[in-house]
């Protein structure tokens, strides 16, 4: 653990880790909460997806112009901005879904607060970017920062539906007619005010504070990031993994249903949670090791074995036939997620200019939750087929192993063209449009 103490120490690191966690832990109640609760009110689940998919659609494409933002302008100057929208928005649809509002309101506030959800998640890798250059004495902890967040974010997503069981439980107690509705507007409101603070708060920290491209010397205009040689590569990358991310838990339900005698349910939610606790332990472990300091061939090699075995993990989930062997086989899966996405952290951090940070890290965030959201859709059809659970077991080790061969070509066409290193300042070289800064 001594790396992890390392980056503790690093000025505005306990910030980042801490306060990070604390001001998004909302993130993983609300993704559940809005499903349940607009299903509560309305009494179908076409109304509860058609607000939950608004939600994260919206959030999906307007993360990239809430990063560019955010590095135009500095964090501590959007974030608390977007985040109090946001925290306004969420409770204005809450007053809607509880009037019972017709989804021609209910879906346009959705809209509406999934375009202003904050950038907090990768405007903390840009703050880990800027705390780990080279210039400044800790690049040596990049890896472990990554897996850091990587695993923090792991842990949100445990946490929150547990937060949001917590709320229906405690308001039952307390003898509310409805625990379940009570509970998950409960649940949403300490959401939304949780992430208004905890956003402000770390925001002004003083690893974010300054973090901006202007600080970098530049100006990001055009297609910024998706001009910089290589990185719509590792898109594709994140996009195969987020397919099979969005496919997994649509698959692990079916195989619930199928194996676990009528309790699907609840043997779903206990298998997901532990392969993300899997997932966490993985990022723990991986960046507590010593790793070379590589440039993007160096990890894009480490890539495509992480997600190789990421393949074999998803194949393996056919050779099981019961749900205590699949729980085994799910936590040895889990355990490479949070070091792929830490390698895709770091592929970001070492081929992007330093004037785009944000943005590009909100470009993964964007394929990511599209990606995720088609994997599911495609995933509930495949299912539906007598067989489906296997085939669809199959897609995603498929979608795993198209995601190595990505990493592959990548590090092959950085040994052929070696990139520049982009840490120190902006580098027109990248293919990045630049200008004077404003």
């Amino acid at each position: 653990m001594r790396r992890y103490l390392d980056l503790w120490r690093i000025p505005g690191a306990p910030m980042l880790l801490v306060g990070g966690t604390i001001a998004r832990l909302g993130h993983g109640v609300t993704i559940v909460a809005w499903l349940l609760l607009v299903r509560a009110v309305s009494g179908n689940y076409a109304e509860a997806g058609l607000v939950a998919g608004a939600i994260s659609l919206a959030t999906a494409f307007a993360a990239p112009v809430a990063g560019r933002l955010v590095d135009r302008f500095t964090v501590s100057r959007v974030l608390p901005i977007i985040a109090a929208a946001y925290s306004v928005s969420q409770l204005a649809l809450l007053t809607a879904v509880l009037s019972e509002q017709r989804p021609w309101v209910t879906v346009p506030l959705a809209v509406i607060t999934g375009a202003l959800f904050p950038p907090l998640s990768p405007a903390i890798r840009a703050g880990w970017t800027h705390l780990t250059r080279p210039d400044g004495g800790h690049a040596s902890a990049r890896t472990t920062a990554m897996a850091a967040e990587s695993t923090v974010f792991e842990l949100v997503f445990v946490m929150g539906p547990l937060l949001l069981s917590g709320f229906i439980v405690a308001t039952g107690a307390v003898g509310v007619g409805d625990p379940s509705t009570a509970g998950t507007a409960a649940a949403i409101v300490v959401a939304a005010l949780t992430t208004a603070v905890g956003t402000v708060t770390v925001a002004r920290g003083a690893a974010l504070r300054t973090v901006s491209g202007s600080a970098a010397g530049v100006r990001t205009v055009g297609l910024g990031p998706l001009r910089v040689t290589g990185f719509p590569v590792m898109l594709a990358i994140t996009a195969a993994v987020a397919f099979g991310f969005g496919a997994s838990p649509v698959a692990i339900a079916a195989f619930a249903d199928l194996r676990s005698g009528g309790e699907g349910s609840a043997t779903t939610g206990l298998l997901i949670a532990i392969w993300s606790l899997g997932s966490a332990a993985g990022g723990l472990t991986y960046g507590a090791l010593p790793w070379p300091t590589v440039g993007v061939s160096g990890l894009a090699r480490r890539a495509a074995v992480v997600l190789a075995l990421l393949a074999g993990g998803y194949a393996l989930w056919n050779l099981t036939g019961s749900v205590p062997a699949f729980a085994v086989v799910l936590v040895l899966t889990g355990a490479v997620i949070a070091p792929a996405a830490a390698l895709l952290a770091e592929l970001v951090a070492s081929a992007v200019p330093a004037g785009m940070p944000t943005e590009a890290y909100t470009w993964f965030t964007c394929v990511n939750m599209s990606v995720a959201a088609l994997g599911g859709a495609i995933a509930g059809q495949v299912v539906e087929n007598s067989g489906g659970v296997s085939l669809a077991f199959w897609i995603c080790a498929v979608a795993a192993a198209l995601a190595g061969l990505g990493a592959v070509a990548l590090a092959v066409s950085a040994d052929r063209s070696p990139f520049a290193s982009t840490d120190t300042g902006a580098d027109t070289d990248t293919g990045a449009e630049t200008g004077a800064a404003s």
